[in-house]
């Protein structure tokens, strides 16, 4: 055992279970089941993988425990297990992960209520009959924004039924606990917060007739399970919802009541879909945001407290439970970018474990949208099924130069170099992701995307095959230097600069020169372009004491941004006071305002200003492509230079370019 992390590696043990270390995998929605929720060789390589690298536990994400009384999926591909057409492939799952070292848990949601955000188990419903959600009451979720039915009391008991019957078939699979879906407004969370339960029934009003849904579930899993199994409750211990919803001191005693029922441990969450960034932290929150809460849990009850929430560097997950503010850790989003996190922890490569940036790529931008779960860094994540996404040594070691090192030649770098090619990277600044990427973590919150270069820098020293030269800019006077039988082109982008009458004015400016601090700008400033790159750095002028106007000729702002950044960051520029017009056009810059048109109305509008600054996106910047093919055989354009994306769409380019080299 490594002995810089004792706390987190040394075994541990939540009712009966023996864990061999205090970490744990969380759970995440895949949506790689099959169209009828059933568990698939994707979902089984995945957790299997995640086993290997030495969590603990695994608790298998989100599974539909009573899709008859719920008919809508809370998000299109949940897996099920209210029926036992679905134990072969759940045993299969269970046996498949204990051979690779860990435990194995399933967390069991009786319905996604109102907050349900997929489609009827029903297929083809959609646009022939209307279906809708359920609820405590007929409250709807603003995120959700859909028609809720009230659940009848007979339904519930009903439901309760069906819940325990899911326990059942969890330990008959070879589960080695159940994870009770008490988190984040979904259909048990409904019936435990005033905000969504407005019932006049034995299910309304106190808590204990808020609490008597979950505590009844609780008993009819220990009826089909037996009271050995051990039953773990996933919640919301805050709810952030003010005095409408749920806060510490009433999750405090709702704690100690789950402790007389039996329940083997508390998972501390935080939110529901209407404070859907406590949820799922996005950056804009510290790391170990939700520590506190399940602090103020471990002082309620005695039953082991696991904490979440951006927990990723191993040394604050270690600190966390030695001042004993909680019994075990939790990550989700941690496991997704780096399956091997408690394996190269035990074996003190802390420098080469791949960190989170928590961009949220893999929830908000995919998971939100229906698509199956992605990582901006782990292009492998959800292939681990895949023969042609493995890393395999190369019979036929080639000579590849890389220009540019920004995430897309640096991915391709690595795995290159991992396949055995001798690889030459040439870089024209002084440092790797010197150029985009050192740009985006100048706003404020974005420290995090420091972990790209650590982690490339690190990774790129192990390989005696990979070279790389910086200050070393390639052009047409210098490329008889470069000697190579293939050569990617990474050169990125550079900003886009329309040709808008005024532009070249002296208060004009770009945003990467604002951010670099190569100039200082006081006063009102106008924002040219509400996307990422102007969102964030009106959120960095702001935060300097700036009055900022931000222009976008879209209807919205941050429009490409995943939806829970999105709304983060909205909040943040609302709060602050930022003036926001969208459909607005600029038609022209003046050394005091600025001039547009508004594209619904027609009519003209003026934004006074001291100072501009431009944030209308970028270009792809290929000008050597030409130049390149005069020379090399093979040139292949890869990242922003063959198609301007973000960070994630870089690296995958970069990776899956580098396995057909």
């Amino acid at each position: 055992m490594n002995t810089h992390f004792p706390h987190l590696l040394s075994p541990g043990q939540i009712g009966n279970m023996q864990l061999k270390n205090h970490v744990i995998m969380g759970p995440t929605e895949t949506l790689y089941a099959s169209s009828d929720g059933e568990i698939t060789r994707p979902i089984i390589d995945y957790y299997v993988r995640r086993a290997k690298g030495g969590a603990g536990l695994i608790v298998v994400h989100s599974a539909q425990g009573n899709t008859k009384i719920d008919p809508i999926d809370p998000y299109a591909g949940s897996i099920r297990i209210d029926d036992n057409a679905y134990l072969p492939m759940l045993s299969q799952l269970t046996e498949e992960v204990h051979r690779a070292g860990a435990k194995i848990s399933i967390v069991v949601s009786p319905g996604g209520g109102a907050q349900a955000l997929g489609f009827p188990y029903d297929k083809g419903s959609q646009g022939v009959c209307e279906v809708s959600n359920v609820g405590a009451s007929e409250k709807q979720s603003m995120v959700a924004q859909r028609k809720v039915r009230k659940l009848t009391v007979d339904e519930i008991k009903k439901s309760i039924e069906a819940y325990g019957l899911c326990a059942g078939r969890a330990k008959a699979a070879g589960f080695d606990a159940f994870y009770i879906h008490a988190v984040g407004g979904y259909l048990i969370s409904q019936f435990m917060t005033p905000y969504f339960n407005d019932r006049d029934d034995e299910y309304g009003g106190s808590l204990e007739n808020r609490m008597r849904f979950l505590l009844e579930l609780i008993a009819s899993c220990q009826k089909y399970a037996g009271k050995d199994f051990p039953l773990i409750v996933r919640m919301s211990i805050d709810e952030f919802m003010g005095d409408a919803g749920r806060g510490i001191e009433e999750s405090k005693l709702i704690g100690k009541m789950l402790e007389e029922a039996g329940v083997a441990a508390i998972d501390c969450s935080a939110g529901i879909f209407e404070s859907m960034h406590m949820l799922i932290p996005p950056f804009y929150l510290p790391q170990g945001v939700l520590v506190p809460l399940a602090e103020a849990m471990k002082s309620a009850v005695s039953i082991p407290v696991i904490t979440q929430g951006r927990l990723y560097e191993p040394e604050m997950a270690e600190n966390v439970l030695a001042e004993g503010k909680a019994d075990f850790i939790s990550l989700s989003r941690g496991w997704i970018c780096e399956p091997d996190w408690v394996k190269k922890i035990s074996e003190g490569d802390i420098k080469g474990i791949r960190k989170c940036i928590t961009c949220n790529h893999c929830i908000g931008a995919r998971i939100l949208n229906n698509l199956p779960l992605r990582c901006t860094l782990n292009a492998q994540a959800g292939r681990e099924s895949e023969q042609s996404t493995r890393i395999v040594k190369t019979n036929a070691p080639k000579k590849v130069a890389v220009i540019g090192a920004g995430p897309a030649g640096l991915e391709a770098a690595y795995i290159l170099g991992k396949r055995g090619h001798h690889v030459h990277i040439y870089e024209a600044s002084g440092q790797i992701c010197g150029g985009q990427l050192q740009t985006a973590t100048l706003p404020p919150s974005k420290d995090a995307l420091k972990n790209i270069p650590e982690f490339y820098n690190e990774q790129l020293s192990r390989l005696p095959n990979v070279t790389l030269h910086l200050n070393c800019p390639i052009s047409a006077d210098n490329l008889d230097s470069v000697s190579a039988d293939v050569v990617l082109l990474a050169t990125g982008a550079n900003a886009l600069i329309p040709n808008i009458p005024g532009i070249d004015n002296e208060n004009v400016y770009t945003a990467e020169q604002v951010l670099k601090g190569e100039v200082t700008l006081s006063g009102k400033v106008a924002v040219a372009g509400g996307g990422q790159i102007g969102g964030e750095t009106a959120h960095f002028l702001l935060e300097k004491g700036c009055q900022v106007s931000i222009i976008e000729m879209l209807p919205a702002i941050l429009v490409k941004e995943e939806l829970i950044t999105m709304l983060t960051l909205l909040n943040i520029l609302s709060t602050a006071g930022a003036e926001i017009l969208t459909d607005t056009k600029i038609s022209k810059f003046n050394v005091d305002s600025v001039e547009a048109v508004n594209t619904l109305s027609g009519e003209s509008v003026t934004v006074p200003c001291d100072a501009v600054v431009l944030a209308f996106g970028t270009t792809s910047e290929k000008s050597l492509y030409d130049v390149l093919k005069t020379k090399f055989n093979e040139v292949i354009v890869i990242g922003d230079a063959n198609e301007v994306g973000n960070i994630q769409t870089a690296i995958h380019d970069g990776f899956f370019t580098a396995l057909d080299i």
